[in-house]
């Protein structure tokens, strides 16, 4: 495959990720309303994705990444983030999940991929990141209501920030050992599940819901979020590198805000429109097309041992 090849298929492959996850988060703020807690939702999350890939899971078992580098990426990105991700959903605005969230992950991995691997950000990364960023504080300006379910404001931002900072590190690290993101996907599905349901079902327990509302969220929850933006994101990771590939992560704030219009019939504001179309022309201006030389992605690491 051609570098301009690979290239368009890693930005289709993130806009598909970044679609993915706005269906993801218009279905948690769903769920949530509907009474579902942010450990079911993690339940649905993981245990709904590691259902549907365990054929593939079973057929890829040759061909799996090492375990130790699956618990290293299972801990990233697993129970804790999504728990990290739901409380903060549970506590903040919305507004203040689609600026935190990926604006700290986009920032994360950047900035490891230049202290860590010594790759300089072109100029027009620079720039494009901070209209990225501009473009989500637009969008964040536009108060919803308050949550109803109250709680900390400041302790739902502090779960964005390390929800956003586990997702940072995980992008960085699928940039680095370049793992396949079909047999991953499956296998962390599959590990998170196994050591979350014994301590889910201690704790919390089922809650007695509606079929049809579990049946949405396993959609929401596994089929979407734990499945298919999963593997669109570690597939475009692997074409594009992490630093660009993370871009991707800050177009979730406009895919919710659009999605949302079929979804639960809001439409936007005339200030998230703004914010929508800033974001989406920072993210072309930071994925530098029209450079004619490209950045290279760090090698593939197989040694584990210390985590890197």
């Amino acid at each position: 495959m051609t570098e301009a090849r690979r290239t368009r298929a890693g930005i289709a492959l993130g806009l598909a990720a970044a679609f993915s996850w706005g269906i993801y988060n218009v279905g948690a703020e769903i769920g949530q309303a509907s009474g579902f807690r942010p450990a079911d939702l993690t339940l649905l999350r993981y245990g709904g994705a590691a259902v549907l890939m365990l054929p593939l899971l079973w057929l890829a078992r040759h061909r799996l990444p090492p375990l130790r580098q699956i618990a290293w990426v299972t801990l990233l990105i697993g129970p804790p983030f999504a728990l990290l991700f739901n409380l903060g959903f549970q506590r903040a605005p919305l507004s203040h999940a689609v600026v935190i969230g990926p604006g700290v992950s986009m920032l994360m991995a950047n900035a490891l991929v230049r202290w860590r691997d010594g790759i300089p950000l072109s100029v027009n990364r620079r720039i494009g990141m901070a209209v990225l960023i501009a473009g989500l504080l637009v969008i964040a300006a536009d108060q919803p209501p308050p949550k109803s379910w109250g709680g900390s404001v400041l302790l739902g931002d502090l779960c964005f920030v390390g929800s956003g900072s586990l997702w940072g590190i995980y992008v960085y690290v699928m940039g680095r050992w370049r793992l396949p993101p079909v047999e991953t996907t499956a296998a962390v599905a599959s590990l998170a599940t196994l050591g979350f349901v014994p301590v889910y079902m201690i704790v919390w327990g089922l809650p007695v819901m509606p079929a049809a509302l579990w049946a949405e969220q396993v959609f929401y929850q596994g089929v979407v979020g734990g499945c298919l933006a999963f593997v669109a994101f570690a597939a475009a990771v692997g074409r594009l590198g992490a630093g660009r590939a993370a871009l991707f992560a800050a177009l979730v704030p406009s895919s919710a805000v659009l999605l949302a219009i079929p979804l639960t019939g809001q439409w936007p504001a005339p200030l998230q429109w703004g914010g929508v179309m800033l974001a989406s022309a920072g993210l072309i201006i930071s994925l530098d097309l029209w450079a004619g030389r490209r950045t290279p992605l760090p090698q593939a690491q197989g040694d584990t041992s210390s985590g890197d």
